[in-house]
């Protein structure tokens, strides 16, 4: 499976973009204005111990409602008013999902909820790595994942 060389996601033989970040996995379809784009959008490196917040977006999407820094090694996302993070909607459930740290490392858990949690649009299934910049999805709610 050939890795991203932006993100390191594994991707799929057949595919030319990454599906997690959409470069271009054929570094011969990178011209030179690619390269510094790419350069200037790199991501940061996930491996050094550093805390990471998430950005609550208000529910039009328009701009950050809200920003909370994950200091707890495991953060609950739900309805219920104990959840570290709650989001008052009927289409939350009461202990939605959490994200736990490990090390320097975030992963982001379903807790069998009614709607499921999204991770980037796609379903997480079992437990997902973060990534800087990756989007959940709980409910009506939009919460973008950042390393600070």
């Amino acid at each position: 499976m050939p890795q991203c060389p932006r993100c390191d996601h594994a991707n799929d033989e057949e595919s030319s973009f990454c599906k997690h970040c959409g470069c271009p996995l054929d570094s011969s379809e990178a011209n030179d204005d690619t390269l510094i784009i790419r350069l200037l959008d790199e991501r940061p490196k996930e491996a050094v111990s550093r805390g990471a917040s998430l950005w609550l977006l208000d529910p039009s999407g328009e701009h950050v409602a809200k920003a909370t820094d994950l200091t707890e090694e495991v953060v609950a996302l739900g309805r219920n008013p104990d959840c570290e993070i709650s989001l008052p909607s009927s289409t939350v459930s009461r202990h939605h999902a959490e994200i736990r740290r490990e090390g320097s490392q975030y992963f982001l858990k379903d807790l069998n909820s009614t709607n499921g949690t999204l991770l980037n649009r796609e379903p997480v299934i079992g437990e997902e790595l973060l990534h800087d910049r990756d989007e959940i999805g709980v409910g009506i709610y939009r919460l973008i994942f950042r390393y600070s």
